[in-house]
C-alpha cells in the first residue's frame, strides 16, 4: 500500500470508529487491566490505543503492522495521548515475543489480505497464552474460509461455538481459543 493509500484508508477508520467505537468492540473480548494484547495489522491503532487505555499500566499492548507509515502513525497517537504500554513492532510475521506471552491477539480486517496466513498463523500461535484468545474480524471472508483459513495452519485454535456479530453489520466475528491436549 502506497502512502496515498494509507492515508485514506486511516481517514476512513477514524470515520467508522466514530460510528462503532473500538472500546466497546475490545471489551466483549475480556480485555482488562493487566492483559497482554497484540494487534496483528494494527493499521493506524484504531484498536491498539483503546486497547492501551483498557489494560491500563500493568497491561501491555503490542501494535504489529508492516507498513512503516502505521507504525509512525501508532506511535504519534499513542504519544499524543501520554500512553507509554504499547509497544510497536514493524513486521510481516515475527514478532520476537516471548512464547504464551499474549492473552489477545486482535486479527481485524487482515486475514484476507495475507499472502502467507500459515507462517502468522503459526506465529500467533506461539506467542498465545495457554488460555489466551485469537479474535478475528473479517468483512471479505465468511465464517467458513476463516475457520478452513485458521484450521489450514495449525489443528491447536479451535473457533469457540458462537459466531459474534459487529452491530448490524455482515462482518464474520469468530474467537478462538487453543486447545491444549493438541500439538501441532
Amino acid at each position: 500500500m502506497n502512502n496515498l493509500g494509507f492515508r485514506f484508508m486511516s481517514t476512513y477508520f477514524r470515520f467508522r470508529d466514530y460510528f462503532s467505537p473500538p472500546t466497546k468492540i475490545l471489551e466483549r473480548f475480556g480485555i482488562q487491566a493487566g492483559s497482554n494484547v497484540l494487534d496483528f495489522g494494527a493499521g493506524s491503532g484504531s484498536y491498539s490505543i483503546p486497547a492501551a487505555q483498557l489494560v491500563g499500566p500493568t497491561g501491555k499492548v503490542y501494535a504489529a503492522d508492516i507498513h512503516p507509515l502505521a507504525i509512525k502513525e501508532i506511535r504519534k497517537r499513542a504519544d499524543m495521548k501520554r500512553i507509554k504500554n504499547l509497544h510497536t513492532i514493524r513486521t510481516a510475521c515475527e514478532t520476537e515475543l516471548p512464547n504464551a506471552s499474549i492473552d489477545v491477539i486482535l486479527l481485524f480486517y487482515v486475514l484476507h489480505d495475507f499472502k502467507n496466513p500459515d507462517s502468522i498463523i503459526r506465529e500467533l500461535v506461539r506467542i498465545l497464552k495457554p488460555k489466551g484468545i485469537l479474535v478475528v474480524i473479517d468483512h471479505k471472508f465468511d465464517k467458513d474460509k476463516v475457520v478452513s483459513t485458521i484450521s489450514h495452519a495449525t489443528s491447536i485454535l479451535k473457533p469457540r461455538d458462537t459466531e459474534l456479530r459487529n452491530g448490524k453489520s455482515k462482518e464474520t466475528v469468530l474467537v478462538f481459543s487453543k486447545q491444549e491436549s493438541l500439538t501441532n
